[in-house]
């Protein structure tokens, strides 16, 4: 997904039940990027759901898969995280990504 696509996107989808620190981030970034996103939660991916499915679904912005990719410095990577890689430098610049993927993002990988 690219970030003109996030832009024009209708629906989000998450998980529902327990907010997490990931869920809660990631859903708030989107809503920066895309702040007329309606977000649903549910605990399945519908078939042929048309939208961003984060934290959910064994998809590009999910963790949950036993081989979920790690950093270079062993730390998993959340959803979050996930999503923050793929539109934070268009969206905040190279410099503002860099810092606050380091000081704050990573380590939503470690928060259950």
């Amino acid at each position: 997904m690219k970030l003109d696509d996030l832009k024009k996107c209708k629906y989000g989808l998450t998980h529902s039940g327990i907010f997490h620190a990931d869920d809660v981030f990631a859903t708030a970034f989107i809503k920066i990027i895309n702040p007329e996103i309606e977000i649903i939660r549910s605990n399945e991916v519908p078939d042929g759901f048309d939208g961003i499915v984060y934290d959910i679904g064994l998809g590009e912005f999910d963790h949950h898969s036993s081989d979920n990719e790690l950093r270079e410095n062993g730390i998993p990577y959340a959803a979050f995280g996930k999503l923050w890689r793929v539109f934070a430098r268009e969206v905040y610049g190279d410099y503002v990504y860099k810092k606050i993927d380091k000081s704050l993002i990573e380590y939503l990988g470690f928060i259950r």
